[in-house]
């Protein structure tokens, strides 16, 4: 019985040596990855530069720090080797996005990123997207979300390695062009895939909410019997639904308290704030309405342009039930979650005033059906993104 007991012990030994092994050899091959890239950084605080010298010296950058613009424009003039820039948005005598203006005159390629320390005072989206800037983030003691964004970038300059292979080769070769816009459409996605992630960052509480959206919506357009392409987008909708809140100030989002009108205004722009972060891309083209519509209601009462009944896309109205299913079930900074029969309660006391009764029925019966096996699935999904 001991020889067995010890065996069993051996085997669980060498399961714990193997997962250790494996985050090793993800951390040895984030790190060498890393060392390939030059970030600049630009801050006229010291010790916001001295605190990024040692976090990103640590992850394996190669790291170059200026406090002043203009000698961060002369570097960059001088030197095209940087890959990432990352820069102040309220400076004197000049602030982040006209340093970057300055910048994008002679060199188009390198990644940008704004830091702020400002949480009310975000960038304007039109000027992320006439700079050409990948994305911006508050500061914080730990710069988490600053770190998030340079490891997409360095997968992002990763693929865009292979893009250029693929340029190299092209010529006239129909099937490599094919490759090669593939892997631009993987790069685009990397980008807002990280600017997803980090809206869900923004609050402890919501971390999760998309793909929870996004699993919920699935399920029920699987019940419902949808095709396929339906059924794929709306599990990539519910995934970036929500897109639009990375330009809502963060003390909104996480207000304990009852939200001021002017507040709501501001918490109402975030489906036209997504819709404007991914217009310009084709491959986002049939997840829009469900970016722009999924707060609108069957009466008229939603926003933003107060569609009723069936001027609202019917795979909006699946997302928008799983979107308050989910926000119901899941503990908030000002309440404590519903409930499984508070939340099922809540949706059949909204049907046919804010949700599509005959998605109600269908979700609520396979609540009744399947519960126990959805739930579980919903954990598996929570466990896995804490790990994020």
């Amino acid at each position: 019985m001991r020889l067995k007991e010890q065996k069993v012990e051996a085997i669980q030994n060498d399961d714990l040596l193997g997962t250790s092994r494996v985050e090793e050899d993800y951390d040895t091959a984030q790190y060498k990855a890393n060392s390939r890239y030059k970030v600049l950084v630009v801050d006229d605080e010291r010790g916001i530069l001295d605190s990024l010298e040692v976090i990103l010296k640590r992850g394996g950058f190669r790291f170059k720090g200026f406090s002043e613009p203009s000698d961060a424009l002369k570097e960059l003039e001088n030197d095209d080797s940087y890959n990432i820039l990352v820069t102040d948005y309220f400076m004197e005598p000049i602030h982040g996005d006209e340093l970057i203006e300055k910048i994008r005159v002679f060199n188009k390629k390198i990644h940008i990123l704004l830091l702020t320390g400002y949480k009310d005072q975000a960038p304007a989206i039109e000027t992320l997207k006439r700079l050409n800037i990948q994305g911006y983030c508050e500061k914080s003691n730990n710069f988490d979300q600053l770190l998030l964004w340079l490891y997409s970038a360095v997968k992002v300059l990763e693929q865009n390695k292979d893009i250029y292979k693929l340029m190299e080769k092209a010529m006239n070769q129909n099937e490599i062009i094919s490759e090669l816009n593939k892997s631009l459409e993987n790069s685009y996605s990397s980008i807002i895939e990280s600017l997803r992630l980090a809206v869900d960052a923004k609050d402890e509480y919501t971390k999760g909410h998309s793909d929870r959206v996004s699993y919920y919506a699935f399920k029920i357009g699987q019940a419902m019997k949808l095709t396929v392409e339906e059924l794929e987008i709306l599990t990539v909708g519910g995934y970036f639904h929500d897109i639009g809140k990375i330009g809502i100030k963060d003390q909104i989002i996480t207000k304990e308290t009852r939200l001021t009108d002017e507040e709501f205004a501001e918490i109402k722009r975030h489906p036209l704030k997504g819709f404007g972060i991914l217009e310009s891309n084709n491959m986002f083209k049939k997840i829009l309405p469900l970016i722009k519509y999924h707060h609108e209601k069957l009466d008229g009462t939603g926003y933003p342009e107060g569609l009723k009944d069936d001027e609202i896309p019917f795979l909006v109205r699946i997302i928008s039930v799983a979107d308050s299913f989910d926000a119901m079930m899941s503990k908030r900074s000002y309440r404590d979650e519903l409930g499984i029969e508070k939340a099922v309660s809540e949706l059949r006391k909204c049907s046919g005033t804010q949700f599509d009764p005959k998605i109600v029925e269908e979700f609520i019966k396979l609540i009744a059906e399947k519960w126990t096996e959805i739930n579980e699935e919903v954990e598996e999904i929570d466990r896995k993104l804490a790990n994020i």
